[in-house]
């Protein structure tokens, strides 16, 4: 997300300071404590070492999020607060327990907190410019199924929004997983098409809900030999409404994984980014178009 930028900037700064400091607490905390405190005691190496534990996770957590497609400001105003409890923190410990740290224990708990500081307002500024995506994507696991939905309002009339979900040629120019799709029989419920991945793998899908000008479904055939998924069970609805300011239309998926119970798992994990990622891009393309035709 381009408004993203900064705050994926300063995420990033945070997260390689972050695991800077935990490396050096977890390779030497010994030295660390020596350096930091002004006498030696046997719980400072230990209280060290979990803190680099503690900021390691923290900077893994970092670069993850930093890297997250759909980074939202809630999320960095939240590793915000988390910075300002820190420099919050570290002038409590330096003002009620100052004495325990050395000179340069003080200067150092004064540093980073400094440094931190900065992270905080530049992720602060940055959230501020984060606008959130016009397609509503979202994935969840209920029992043994995933559920997927995409919506997105666009300034396009019903007719022409409806028009063009039923364009099942031109579906395979706005679903980056599909290089062709074409009708093999029928129109409405009952109707077939025959979907193309990219590798010119195929598979039939059957309409087995139709609901002129306002929605239709279809049931995937996950037993075609060339089927590209671990899916056992698979089943998309598309559906148009009129809003104030145009038109809204939502896709919803139904996926059931198969395999074992850990292969299982691991598609649900690998899968909730993925399917968000792929509904949105196919949502933010069909009302690229569905808002060209509608000015036409």
């Amino acid at each position: 997300m381009e408004h993203a930028r900064t705050a994926r900037i300063f995420l990033a700064m945070n997260a390689v300071f972050s695991l800077a400091i935990a490396a050096g607490l977890l390779l030497a905390p010994a030295s660390a404590a020596g350096l930091l405190f002004a006498q030696p005691a046997w719980w400072q190496p230990i209280s060290l070492r979990l803190l680099g534990v503690g900021l390691l996770l923290f900077g893994m957590a970092l670069i993850l999020l930093a890297k997250h497609r759909f980074l939202s400001k809630a999320q960095v105003m939240l590793i915000t607060t988390m910075d300002i409890g820190w420099v919050v923190g570290s002038a409590i410990l330096l003002f009620a327990a100052g004495s325990l740290f050395s000179s340069f224990g003080q200067a150092a708990v004064a540093a980073v907190a400094g440094l931190v500081a900065i992270f905080a307002l530049g992720q602060y500024a940055g959230a501020q410019t984060i606008v959130p995506p016009l397609s509503k994507a979202s994935v969840t696991a209920a029992g043994d199924k995933i559920l997927a939905r995409v919506s997105r309002t666009v300034k396009a009339p019903e007719d022409v929004v409806w028009r063009v979900m039923n364009d099942h040629a031109g579906y395979a120019d706005v679903a980056a997983n599909l290089s062709k799709v074409e009708v093999v029989q029928g129109d409405g419920l009952g109707m077939q098409r025959r979907c193309y991945g990219p590798k010119g793998e195929n598979w039939l899908e059957t309409c087995d809900l139709f609901e002129d000008g306002r929605a239709y479904g279809f049931r995937i055939h996950t037993d075609a030999p060339d089927y590209p998924y671990p899916i056992s069970d698979l089943h998309g609805e598309w559906s148009v409404s009129s809003e104030e300011s145009g038109s809204s239309f939502t896709i919803q998926i139904e996926a059931k994984p198969k395999g074992s119970f850990l292969t299982r798992a691991l598609f649900k994990l690998a899968a909730k980014q993925q399917f968000k990622a792929v509904l949105a891009d196919l949502a933010d393309a069909w009302a690229a178009r569905m808002e060209r035709e509608a000015k036409a």
